[in-house]
């Protein structure tokens, strides 16, 4: 399969970062994975704080008039922000991966017509 389609499908359908690594951008896709993952370790910590928040240590049965309260006082500014960072990286990564793999494929087919 081409890298121009490969490696842009990779990295949005699969895992951001795995079509640079397809590409043979073995550090960027590196980069790209741990951004990922550090990314997601942080809103897991963040929205497991959340609900600690939201439904207190003894309470029993909170109900859902206090659930909501509570989730509405809360600031969701941190998880907005990883939200927003991760749709960088995945667009460039996509878009990275598409324009890298383009460049990819032409060289083959300049080299295939000497």
């Amino acid at each position: 399969m081409k890298k121009a389609i490969a490696s842009p499908l990779c990295s949005a359908f699969i895992i951001p970062g795995l079509g640079q690594i397809v590409n043979g951008d073995l550090k960027k896709g590196l980069i790209i994975l741990g951004s990922i993952f550090v990314l997601f370790v942080f809103a897991i910590i963040r929205l497991v704080r959340l609900v600690q928040a939201v439904f207190r240590a003894g309470e029993t049965h909170p109900s859902s008039a206090e659930i909501l309260q509570r989730l509405q006082s809360e600031d969701f500014s941190t998880l907005v922000f990883l939200l927003a960072v991760f749709a960088v990286i995945y667009l460039y990564s996509v878009i990275d991966a598409l324009l890298k793999g383009g460049r990819i494929d032409r060289l083959a087919a300049e080299r295939k017509g000497e």
